[in-house]
């Protein structure tokens, strides 16, 4: 079908043959003549984004409907259809404007095609307006928390340290407060983190995830149960990164269950899997929940299961979402190789609170 725009003329076999195709979209997708820039086509997804027709889209050019004035977004998408045209293909960022004269953040993707010798850019605009509403909302959030959070953090932290160096007050409690200080400057740290920049893998040992897993549950706190199924074994990762990573789970399970939930780790083939008999996570949801910003808790941020994929993802670990055999949520991680070697050699750090137990089933239970 699409040979035929070489022996037709450009408007017909637009409206023809692209129109067709392209209606049922609800992404605007807009073909242009490269060499001149005429819009030659442009699906009806176009007045629900912008607000115009498609016929009344065709006859503006891209000033009419880039914000502001001489903005430098226009200048962008021209130069991104050039570096299409040179290379292929090219994202960009677009500060736009709809027919009411309400802005909005788009992205658009610029594809180059050449039909009978006949050069086209397919542009496809998807509507970004509340994803960078929320990236900017985060970047507020971490603002304050950086300069009126840390601060007084920090002073609790040494007051914890005073508490026990001074006066002598070593006991659990203590101790408990003072990983919980270094758990809300962790938090804060992951925040910033998460809107400015990648997670950074820094410091790569060896490390028996019994010990971990056991230290992010006590942290963590709250109802529930953990049970670990067997020796979970040994693996090379960032302490602080892989703790934080099984924390956000389990704060995950526990925040999105109304009864006391029991979070079960085991080792399979070249990986863990952190299931729960909580609610469980849609089917239809399972492919948004990694995301950043993506959220479905009023008070929730949407960062806590984007922070455990980005520190999967950094490690080189694939993450999947699924279903337990409870019913409940379940998180494959994967492609994670063991320390065979360093396992007899390494000695777990188990909690010393009374809630560790051995059961029949090789595994142990926490409370």
């Amino acid at each position: 079908m699409m040979r035929e725009l070489a022996n037709e003329s450009e408007s017909e076999s637009a409206d023809g043959i692209f129109q067709q195709l392209l209606d049922e979209l609800d992404d605007v997708v807009v073909i242009r003549a490269a060499e001149t820039g005429k819009t030659l086509a442009v699906n009806d997804a176009v007045e629900d984004v912008f607000g115009y027709t498609s016929a009344e889209f065709r006859s503006l050019d891209i000033a009419d409907y880039t914000a502001g004035p001489n903005s430098p977004d226009e200048a962008r998408a021209q130069e991104a259809y050039e570096t299409a045209r040179k290379v292929g293909s090219a994202t960009f960022l677009w500060r736009a404007e709809r027919h009411d004269g309400d802005p909005f953040w788009a992205e658009v993707n610029v594809s180059q095609t050449m039909i009978d010798d006949q050069e086209y850019l397919v542009s496809v605009i998807r509507d970004i307006t509340k994803y960078k509403t929320r990236e900017i909302e985060l970047e507020r959030l971490a603002s304050v928390l950086s300069h009126d959070l840390r601060n007084p953090l920090n002073a609790a932290k040494a007051q914890t340290t005073h508490l026990r160096e001074q006066t002598g007050c070593q006991n659990e409690f203590v101790d408990r407060l003072e990983d919980l200080h270094d758990r809300m400057l962790n938090i804060v740290d992951d925040v910033l983190t998460a809107v400015t920049e990648d997670q950074q893998i820094t410091d790569i040992e060896s490390i028996h995830l019994d010990s971990i897993v056991n230290d992010a549950w006590k942290i963590v706190g709250g109802d529930g149960k953990l049970k670990l199924r067997d020796n979970l074994g040994v693996i090379e990762a960032d302490r602080h990164r892989l703790q934080r990573l099984f924390e956000n789970l389990f704060e995950n399970a526990i925040v999105h269950s109304d009864e006391t939930v029991t979070v079960t780790v085991s080792k399979i083939d070249g990986g863990i899997l952190i299931s729960d008999d909580g609610p469980g996570i849609p089917e239809d949801d399972r492919d948004q929940v990694l995301k950043y910003g993506y959220t479905t808790a009023e008070s929730g941020t949407g960062l806590g299961l984007n922070i455990v994929s980005t520190i999967a993802d950094a490690h080189g670990w694939e993450l999947t979402v699924g279903e337990s055999v409870d019913g409940g949520a379940q998180f494959r991680l994967t492609g994670i190789s063991r320390n065979h070697s360093d396992e007899d050699n390494i000695n777990p750090t188990r909690s010393s609170s009374s809630w560790s137990e051995k059961i029949d089933d090789h595994s142990h239970e926490q409370e």
